[in-house]
């Protein structure tokens, strides 16, 4: 995996010589000039290692390492602060402020490369424990806790004025009839039936969307859409490839199976508990008429289209 190292500086000749000397070493460097123009750079990347200077304009190193550290709780970024200041007191407060390790300039670039290389092993580490932490071990998506973390996170974002942040849509999977397949083809199979349609999820999420197992055979996926109509089609996307599965057992018996989906908007919702309810409700609709087919929660009760409902 190469690994992403984010140099702010307001300083173009040192952004230089470090972002050569690094490229050189066989990282992947993206460089700004100011702490705001990282800010903005670190949430558009995944930054492995930030190296900044402590004195820049906009905003300094210290108020950057705060920022990243305050939304980066499972230290996936190792920081590392540059400053020609010998002053203790300063290093105390970049500490405080999250920050891993410091240099002095002028930056010795054999040290340089030794704190680089160190910081590499101390994320990968807290990666792959994140990684242990958030996934659902049977199928490989996030699990609720992480899933719920996430989502919202990303409602707050949508919900705060001036927020860049998409509109998006929930959908709510429930396999139809699981526990009849655990019951036929042992519970064996129905986890190779889980795990099959969680990859098929994984496969059709879009940028900036994400899914997680909300527990059973129940899913969970955030649609970033600004129409209702593009969430529909991706969500049936996945119900569509759901219904075209075979899963083979080990004595060689073939099985299929389909989803349910409820679905609901995030605008005009209370909060995400109220958003999740919406959802669940049209899920319980789409189990009741007939499952196998996706139900949005609106106004009305009109049917869209086959397969698709507005209640």
């Amino acid at each position: 995996m190469e690994t992403n190292v984010l140099i702010a500086d307001d300083s173009a000749v040192v952004r230089k010589i470090l972002k050569d000397h690094l490229e050189a070493s066989g990282y992947h460097v993206l460089v700004a000039r100011d702490g705001q123009e990282a800010w903005d750079l670190y949430h558009r990347n995944d930054i492995h290692i930030l190296i900044t200077d402590l004195e820049m304009p906009r905003m300094d190193g210290l108020e950057l390492c705060w920022l990243i550290r305050a939304e980066d709780d499972q230290h996936r970024t190792f920081c590392i602060l540059m400053t020609a200041d010998d002053d203790i007191q300063r290093r105390i407060e970049a500490f405080d402020a999250g920050a891993d390790e410091f240099l002095t300039k002028p930056i010795d670039m054999p040290m340089l490369r030794a704190r680089v290389r160190a910081g590499e092993r101390i994320t990968r580490t807290h990666r792959v424990m994140a990684e242990m932490l958030n996934t659902d071990y049977l199928t490989g998506v996030l699990n609720r806790r992480r899933f719920m973390e996430r989502l919202e996170q990303d409602y707050r974002l949508a919900r705060d004025d001036g927020s860049p942040a998409a509109p998006f849509t929930i959908a709510l999977f429930d396999i139809d009839h699981f526990k009849a397949i655990n019951d036929t083809h042992g519970h064996s199979n129905g986890d190779i039936a889980l795990k099959r349609f969680a990859e098929t999820c994984a496969a059709h999420v879009p940028p900036g969307g994400f899914v997680g197992r909300m527990g059973g055979e129940e899913f969970c996926m955030v649609l970033p859409a600004g129409d209702v109509e593009s969430a529909i089609s991706k969500a049936e996307q996945v119900r569509l490839a759901t219904s075209a599965l075979v899963v083979t057992t080990a004595e060689g018996v073939p099985f299929s199976f389909t989803v349910s989906i409820g679905m609901c908007p995030a605008e005009g919702t209370e909060s995400v508990a109220d958003l999740l309810a919406r959802a669940d409700e049209s899920l319980y609709f789409a189990k009741n008429s007939g499952r196998n087919r996706t139900v949005v929660a609106g106004t009305g009760g009109v049917v869209v289209k086959a397969r698709f409902y507005v209640m």
